[in-house]
């Protein structure tokens, strides 16, 4: 009886003594992303108290989309002074950060965690056990890829029979190639990118492609620009006037757990553009 007492005594005094009991997680709670796809992985495991700033990319109409809490967050412009300014705790960066600027983020006392890119589903589920181990929230980070793998495991089991080949376009004539997040997104939606690799198409040539679906990232699609209106072309408007699909590119640029639900729904959209009568060249 003495003995639990006192043990008792020792861990309330551990306690008031402000010392950490064995294996506490201590969570970080001022933590600043400075690239866009570390924002929306960032956005995805933390509530925005935890957060101290994100890019200002976030603030786009695209991204806000998807992830609106981003309007209400600080924004910094990945500049060493705002890291100064900001004093976070954890600093999330990607792995093409310069030289200089690692060398000042190695000085500003904050962890720094270099999250690298994620083109494929694999990936994704590396980088995001990355940070939801940097931020403390690893239970968080494992919930959200066993969704992610059950949305996959659901469009394999509903794979279409019929091959429907896709051009990503809208992008001025560059266009994602297979070795892209937008191609892992469209092959797990049952599509087939017609693209091998990245690279310029112009109208003839996306013409003697002969895509069955044009898909059109949602970040510039309402911006007045050459590149819409090279998509204005007459013959373009009549051979794909009924099989166009515009897909949220936030979801197809970065990848993160949600990137499987966007490829159940672009898996809608492609079924149903395909569903449409004519149109095809």
């Amino acid at each position: 009886m003495m003995r639990g007492l006192g043990a008792a005594f020792l861990l309330l005094l551990s306690v008031e003594q402000g010392i950490a009991a064995p294996h506490a997680v201590v969570k970080p709670g001022r933590i600043m992303s400075l690239k866009i796809c570390t924002d929306e992985l960032l956005m995805e495991l933390v509530p925005p108290s935890r957060i101290a700033s994100v890019t200002f990319l976030s603030q786009e109409s695209a991204a806000l989309k998807l992830w609106p809490e981003a309007a209400h967050i600080a924004v910094n412009h990945n500049s060493a002074e705002e890291v100064l300014v900001t004093r976070p705790d954890l600093i999330l960066t990607d792995s093409f950060t310069s030289p200089q600027m690692r060398r000042l983020l190695s000085q500003s006392g904050a962890r720094v965690v270099e999250v690298p890119p994620a083109e494929n589903f694999e990936q994704i589920r590396a980088v995001t056990r990355l940070v939801g181990d940097a931020v403390g929230e690893r239970p968080r980070a494992d919930a959200l890829i066993a969704r992610m793998d059950q949305a996959l495991r659901d469009l394999a089991a509903t794979r279409p029979k019929r091959i429907i080949r896709v051009m990503g376009w809208g992008g001025g004539g560059f266009v994602p190639g297979r070795l892209t997040l937008f191609n892992a997104v469209l092959e797990a939606a049952g599509g087939v990118n017609i693209a091998a690799n990245d690279g310029y198409y112009d109208v003839e040539g996306l013409i003697a492609a002969r895509p069955d679906v044009l898909a059109y990232g949602d970040d510039y699609i309402d911006t007045p620009s050459l590149r819409i209106d090279q998509d204005a072309h007459p013959v373009l408007l009549k051979l794909f006037r009924d099989r166009r699909i515009i897909y949220p590119s936030a979801l197809f640029n970065c990848g993160v757990p949600r990137s499987a639900l966007a490829a159940a729904a672009l898996r809608k959209q492609l079924n149903a553009a395909m569903a449409r009568p004519g149109g095809v060249p």
